[in-house]
């Protein structure tokens, strides 16, 4: 039989212990997702996204409007071009610095009018070519994300059970993508006094690659007071060796980021469906404005 570890209810450290260090990286985890969402370069100063295959190019044109998108096709107005070959993503255009928005990885750059363009590779396998305005924000009327209060019940123990060959996963995700993910095991835990196996995911398929597990979940908050595609709790762990026990912290669970923006492809089918109340993290996220990207 495997073993169990229960979560001790008898112990309960009040939100404001400010000398827990699970408090404490709460508080840094907030700070960190809050610049994830409305930094220069955050969720809500995208003004623009554009998938490519090796061998497409992408042009930045305005959109017959007085904003700049990405086109697959030039047009007069193009200010800027990527073109996407061998692992590269260079752009040239006048004013700008020739370079590979991939060297370093998440290379950013800055154009002649202030906007910002990056570049991401997804699964090693398509480009994603991202452009930001920092002042959207603003503009969309963000505000700031809603959590939860701190509570140490959040701090959740269990035994991991790994899946030497991790197993592939095929789905569709929030953009009708095709989409993979590896169930590289099964946690094993008690919450509000209930057993669940919990499968855990990652993008990689390599025990030797992988330093980050993904917590994938739903719960009867779900649609009510969080957001209803289910959030996410991210594992960091010593790479190719995930301990046998596993603590996760609850109060670190956001959205997918699909509930912030349409830009965004989310396992939405792969989630973990709870029978309890995960009063934990994240709240359902502030209405975000803008164009429906294209599925």
């Amino acid at each position: 039989m495997r073993t169990m570890i229960f979560l001790a209810l008898f112990v309960f450290i009040p939100a404001h212990a400010a000398d827990s260090q699970h408090y404490k990286d709460w508080i840094a985890f907030k700070k960190a997702f809050a610049e994830e969402l409305d930094g220069p370069t955050g969720i809500y100063a995208i003004q623009d996204m554009l998938e490519l295959i090796p061998g497409e190019s992408a042009y930045l044109s305005l959109d017959g409007g007085d904003a700049l998108r990405w086109a697959n096709k030039a047009s007069p107005s193009a200010i800027a071009e990527v073109h996407f070959k061998d692992g590269q993503a260079m752009i040239r255009g006048p004013g700008i610095r020739e370079l590979d928005l991939l060297q370093p990885p998440g290379e950013l750059l800055t154009l002649p009018n202030g906007l910002t363009v990056r570049g991401t590779l997804l699964r090693e396998k398509s480009l994603k070519l991202w452009l930001y305005n920092s002042a959207l924000p603003a503009r969309k009327g963000f505000q700031a994300a809603d959590y939860f209060p701190y509570d140490s019940r959040g701090v959740i123990t269990g035994t991991f059970q790994r899946n030497d060959e991790p197993v592939a996963t095929n789905f569709l995700d929030s953009r009708e993508k095709a989409g993979v993910m590896y169930v590289v095991g099964t946690l094993h835990v008690r919450i509000d006094g209930k057993p669940n196996d919990l499968k855990v995911h990652s993008y990689r398929k390599d025990w030797k690659e992988i330093d980050s597990l993904l917590l994938l979940l739903r719960d009867r908050t779900s649609g009510k007071t969080t957001y209803g595609g289910g959030r996410v709790v991210d594992i960091h762990v010593p790479k190719g060796s995930p301990p046998e026990i596993i603590t996760f912290d609850a109060n670190t669970a956001y959205s997918f980021l699909c509930a912030h923006s349409a830009y965004f492809n989310c396992p939405l089918v792969l989630v973990n469906k709870l029978d309890v109340e995960l009063k934990f993290g994240e709240k359902y996220p502030p209405l975000f404005s803008g164009p429906s990207p294209a599925k």
